[in-house]
């Protein structure tokens, strides 16, 4: 399991500033994804509409999807393009690692966020640093890795929330300070031979989960893999394994997984869950409940040892969540299965092989501009705007014939 909830008190991160180290880590984004995670070229499309922003004085936010690890430091190339630095908001343990890394995050211009409370300090850093454009910002708007590189999950409502702030604020300096949003997608197409990248990882994968060893394609392979893994967290929520409906390997078996976990918890802590909003924010919305007495050091003994076990639930569920519905049925391009054999593995290790070589296309979508007030409603239409956008230009990132 991953350290990805903190029993400690948060301390905001701030970023270093300063224009010489986000030039200098730019200029080795390169080696860097290339060795740690098999990106071997990127093709930056609509640096132009970032660097128009910049040139007309505007706070600029870059909501973006978030489908690998390495989505933050790929940011660099995008540095590159434009010609400027960014800020990233990444959440709070990311800079929990190693020394190297957190001195490393912070010169590439990365800050923290509390994900499970209220974090004002780098909600008023963000919103501060829009009003005066000292940098554009990327948020990662979907909140936690997904996984999945073809499709936009859910938005957290926090961009738009920080978007209207500064607009609200920007509004009243002399002259205004008009704050807009250019959408960015990162979209990672494999450029090898996919059955001889895998099989070794598949190998080990079937070995960890007491698979007899198969040999052939690695679709079939990957679907029993998935299904193995499933299983293993049926036995232990539902009792046993289950079955798909319409025969399908995966379908909806997670759908239900995460609603046997997620819903007894929030009739525990009287939350109702917000209509389309997605299972993560369910989850987010119950750690902020779970974990504040935790950290305050005010439960005990079995209190204390019940709360964790919910908090490791609510990570089962976070990971059952990633597992894409009918996402391996029929035929499927190779970026797809190896996304799904990144998923197994990162579940059953924690880590993960590089597989590839890779080609990451990173696009920036034109401006869209804040307005200060928001239109009543469940969710805000700039949410939702955001959102077709991000679809649409992930949509219109065609894999081209690398052969």
């Amino acid at each position: 399991m991953q350290q990805i909830v903190l029993e400690t008190p948060y301390r905001f991160v701030p970023p270093t500033r300063g224009r010489i180290w986000p030039a200098v880590l730019a200029g080795v984004v390169g080696p860097y994804l290339r060795r740690n995670s098999g990106v071997h070229s990127c093709e930056v499309r609509g640096a132009e509409n970032v660097r128009a922003s910049i040139d007309a004085g505007c706070g600029i936010i870059c909501p973006g999807n978030h489908s690998r690890p390495c989505d933050p430091m790929a940011c660099g190339w995008l540095t590159r393009a434009v010609h400027h630095p960014f800020f990233c908001m990444a959440s709070w343990h990311t800079f929990m690692g190693s020394k190297v890394d957190r001195f490393l995050i912070r010169r590439c211009g990365a800050y923290s966020i509390y994900r499970e409370g209220t974090d004002h300090t780098s909600l008023n850093f963000t919103v501060d640093a829009l009003v005066s454009a000292e940098r554009p910002i990327m948020i990662f708007a979907e909140g936690a890795i997904t996984r999945v590189n073809d499709r936009i999950a859910p938005l957290l409502e926090g961009t738009t929330l920080i978007a209207r702030m500064a607009a609200r604020r920007g509004a009243k300096q002399n002259p205004p300070r008009p704050i807009v949003v250019h959408p960015v997608v990162y979209k990672y197409l494999f450029e090898g031979d996919l059955e001889r990248v895998v099989a070794p990882v598949l190998d080990r994968l079937e070995s960890l989960l007491q698979l007899p060893q198969q040999e052939g394609p690695a679709l079939p392979r990957v679907r029993r893999l998935e299904d193995a893994l499933l299983a293993r967290f049926e036995r232990q929520y539902l009792g046993g394994p289950q079955r798909a409906e319409g025969g399908a390997v995966v379908g909806d078996r997670p759908s239900r997984l995460v609603e046997h976990i997620v819903a007894p918890l929030e009739a525990e802590w009287n939350l109702t869950p917000a209509p389309g909003r997605g299972d993560f924010v369910r989850i987010q919305a119950l750690r902020s409940r779970i974990l504040p007495d935790i950290v305050a050091g005010n439960v005990r003994g079995e209190e204390l040892a019940r709360r964790r076990r919910q908090l490791a639930d609510l990570y089962s569920a976070q990971i059952i969540n990633t597992h894409p519905r009918h996402s391996l049925e029929g035929e499927q391009p190779p970026e797809r299965i190896i996304e799904a054999v990144e998923r197994i593995e990162e579940d059953l290790t924690d880590k993960i092989t590089p597989l590839g070589p890779r080609h990451l296309v990173i696009e920036a979508g034109h401006a869209i501009e804040v307005g200060p007030e928001r239109q009543r409603g469940a969710e805000d239409p700039l949410t939702r705007l955001i959102h077709e956008r991000l679809t649409q230009l992930l949509q219109g990132i065609e894999r081209p014939n690398f052969s």
